[in-house]
């Protein structure tokens, strides 16, 4: 019995002490915090005095579309300062960051029981007006006559620390005056009617985005600097890049001093530059068109046995420089500056029509426009068995005893001597036809009765027109390789035979292109033993250049 009792006050003690334990051991865990939901990235971009946070894998959208269970506030701490925000946010801007330095953040979500969740971390050096006063630009190129400047940069002015967007420039010219100006992309820019052999300071504010390791950063920034150009003195030489222009215009000295009388310079349509006006301190009038004061070059031919030469004599209306002169900023710069008061020019005959059209309407430049239509002379025939002894023709001009006509002039007796015989129109190899503004080739053909034009002569009743910037055997005539393109071969009608007829082609296959030769071939080569038994006689007459 006692044995029992005692047993049984055991059981009871073990149960007491058992429950006792148990409420000691769920006390520790009285208290428990529950963390809210963190953001699920951080992602840090720096700009200028600030940086950006991204904290949402998503991207950037709005607070209503995230849902992180109970997180209802943001906090971003750095250093001793503290932002809330009291909303969740997919981004944050944080402002205001003007020391060159590492700075720490970290960013939590926060609930409505003030539970912070655990905080993400991140560490960005911002750019500053400390990094910005260190920054500098690539020195640029200066051209200086005594009274202007011209100051570019040819490699541009981006670079591995920088994108480059635009610029401001300032300065004060010898009346005292101040001019200034303001450039895009093209970095490039012109100062004027200053004072010989004296400095000028140039004020230049950059528009760029630093580059730090080598990501952009957010933000496009501002920075200054002055540039101070030396100018030379009137007495200065300088080189000449047209010396014979220069010199038909009367210049002998080449100094400010010297050219300085010159208000007015006229170049040839076939120049290659205009850099020289830079250096002419009084310039007023350029005349673009030749005037009187020039005439074409001549090209010289020397092959199978035949010389002959085309050019010379003076300019025709549709022609225009093969390719475009050089210079063209120098000239834009003299406009935008007020130096020029008068531009004479042709339109679409060096390349310089965008730069001359916007000062037009206030008859600053003038455009000289040319007739309707102008006769191709006898100065561009050219003999066309310098290519190929195929190409044999018979020219007689002016032709002697040509069928009566109205209004004929330049009239060609043409005798075919060879199956391919060809006659040959060819340009100076500095310029080409003006397809912009001549749109078609005319003529008025005569051929011979129908009589002459049967078995195998049939062929000879067809022209072929065939145009190129140089033939094939003088590839020293063109520097622009070969060009060549043509016009399919093309039947007078039986009705149109021994009458004078007008034939038209079509040019607009030049536009593009350099042409400045061409070539009816009369026949189409139809490859047979040319031998008639009488002269197949042909006459052109008008040969000419139209605008419609």
């Amino acid at each position: 019995m006692r044995t029992i009792i005692l047993l049984f006050l055991f059981v009871f003690a073990t149960f007491m002490w058992s429950c006792e334990g148990m409420y000691d051991k769920q006390e520790q865990y009285e208290g428990e915090i529950v963390y809210p939901a963190k953001y699920d990235t951080i992602i840090g971009h720096i700009g200028f005095e600030r940086v950006e946070i991204d904290l949402i894998k998503a991207g950037r959208i709005p607070s209503s579309q995230i849902k992180p269970g109970k997180a209802k506030v943001t906090r971003i701490e750095y250093d001793d300062q503290i932002i809330t925000i009291d909303s969740l946010v997919s981004w944050v801007n944080i402002t205001g960051l003007t020391q060159s330095k590492l700075y720490r953040f970290k960013v939590y979500t926060i609930d409505e029981y003030e539970n912070e969740s655990v905080p993400l971390e991140i560490a960005l050096i911002p750019f500053t007006r400390n990094d910005l006063a260190n920054y500098a630009v690539t020195p640029p190129r200066v051209i200086a006559s005594p009274s202007a400047a011209v100051i570019d940069w040819p490699n541009g002015i981006s670079s591995v620390l920088m994108n480059y967007y635009g610029l401001k420039f300032q300065y004060t010219d010898k009346n005292g005056q101040v001019q200034s100006g303001e450039r895009g992309a093209d970095s490039r820019f012109f100062i004027g009617n200053v004072e010989a052999g004296e400095p000028v300071a140039v004020n230049m504010e950059y528009k760029i985005i630093p580059i730090v390791n080598r990501t952009p950063i957010l933000d496009t920034v501002f920075f200054e600097n002055v540039l101070n150009v030396n100018m030379p003195t009137s007495s200065s030489e300088f080189p000449p890049t047209e010396r014979d222009i220069l010199e038909a215009n009367g210049v002998t000295t080449f100094t400010a001093d010297g050219v300085s009388a010159i208000t007015e310079l006229v170049y040839p349509v076939h120049a290659n530059s205009l850099q020289d006006i830079f250096y002419f301190p009084n310039l007023k009038t350029l005349d673009l068109t030749g005037g009187t004061l020039f005439t074409l070059p001549e090209l010289r031919y020397d092959r199978n046995d035949v010389q002959d030469v085309v050019g010379g004599g003076e300019f025709a209306a549709f022609m225009r420089k093969a390719g475009n002169i050089s210079g063209g900023n120098i000239l834009k710069d003299f406009l935008e500056a007020g130096l020029l008061t008068k531009v004479y020019y042709r339109p679409h005959t060096m390349g310089l029509d965008d730069i001359l059209m916007p000062f037009v309407e206030s008859g600053v430049v003038e455009l000289i426009e040319g007739p309707a239509e102008v006769l191709v002379e006898n100065q561009f025939h050219l003999d066309g068995i310098v290519q190929d002894g195929n190409w044999a023709l018979d020219v007689i001009y002016p032709a002697p005893d040509a069928p009566a006509g109205e209004g004929l002039v330049n009239i060609y007796k043409l005798i075919p001597r060879k199956t391919s015989a060809s006659f040959v129109l060819a340009l100076p190899k500095e310029y080409q036809l003006n397809a912009d503004e001549y749109k078609y080739l005319k003529m008025m053909v005569y051929m011979p009765p129908k009589s002459q034009l049967t078995g195998i002569y049939e062929p000879f009743q067809r022209l072929w027109p065939r145009m190129m910037n140089r033939m094939w055997s003088f590839g020293d005539n063109s520097n622009f390789g070969q060009e060549y393109w043509e016009k399919d071969r093309f039947t007078m009608p039986d009705a149109s035979l021994g009458k004078w007829t007008e034939v038209t082609i079509d040019m607009s296959g030049a536009v593009g292109r350099h042409t400045r030769v061409f070539v009816i071939n009369i026949g189409g080569e139809p490859w047979i033993d040319y031998n008639p038994p009488a002269d197949i006689v042909y006459y052109f007459a008008n040969i000419r250049f139209t605008k419609e």
